[in-house]
């Protein structure tokens, strides 16, 4: 069996126009290195506190630029990919499509992120199995029903049987390395798409990190699609159906 582990977090669902949604997918494998080295980081940096795109600050630029050169060593190695995905909110409407309910349509919209992963990384032959791990967030919406959704989709659009998503195991970022970087990526990309970094307003060394991230990515623009069979980074901005 080969278990692979996708950490997801979401930015920008309510107060911009758009909303990003993102996963880290990883084999099981790799987490304890992940987690040693990024203690190591940790230690180096002085940087003990939780990792997140809010508290980039000028005193912590290059700090922060030290976790974006990890996570981007990882991608170039095939260790970890990076899927996000880009939704207008202005193009929603829940009345219609979700019974009036944001949580149905938010955890639609995270069921487009995970098959993206389920479609590239299941093998037949291995026996792969998918462990998804959301970063906490209060709901009422049932996990147990949105994992059956999930292995039902993947029968549906994959293989016609089958169960490969095992579990949805929430996190609270404070407690997942994977999620606060993460939350950095994740960050720039909303951060971009929705404007900021034409503000004259907006924090200089916030776009300096977007930028930074950006390079890295080898993309031009954090919010423009990425082109068509990329492994490492992706950027899919969804068009809803009208």
């Amino acid at each position: 069996m080969s278990v692979y582990r996708i950490y997801s977090d979401e930015s920008r669902q309510s107060k911009d126009r758009y909303m990003v949604l993102a996963g880290v997918i990883m084999h099981q494998s790799q987490i304890d290195e992940f987690n040693k080295t990024m203690q190591a980081y940790r230690d180096i940096t002085n940087m003990n506190s939780e990792l997140k795109w809010s508290k980039v600050s000028n005193n912590k630029l290059e700090h922060y630029k030290t976790f974006v050169d990890y996570f981007f060593a990882l991608c170039d190695t095939d260790v970890l990919h990076l899927r996000s995905i880009i939704f207008d909110n202005h193009q929603m409407n829940h009345k219609k499509y979700n019974d009036g309910s944001k949580e149905v349509g938010f955890y639609k919209f995270y069921y487009q992120l995970y098959m993206l992963f389920a479609r590239e990384y299941f093998k037949e032959k291995e026996d792969t199995t998918f462990v998804v791990h959301p970063d906490y967030r209060h709901s009422k919406y049932s996990l147990k029903e949105f994992l059956d959704i999930l292995n039902s989709g993947f029968r549906k659009k994959i293989i016609p049987y089958g169960a490969p998503f095992s579990a949805i195991e929430p996190l609270h970022s404070h407690n997942s390395e994977v999620i606060q970087v993460l939350d950095i990526i994740l960050g720039a990309i909303g951060y971009v798409k929705n404007g900021y970094t034409l503000l004259a307003k907006s924090s200089p060394c916030k776009i300096e990190l977007c930028n930074y991230i950006a390079e890295k990515a080898g993309v031009r623009n954090l919010g423009h699609n990425t082109r068509w069979g990329q492994r490492r980074f992706t950027v899919w901005n969804f068009m809803l159906k009208n």
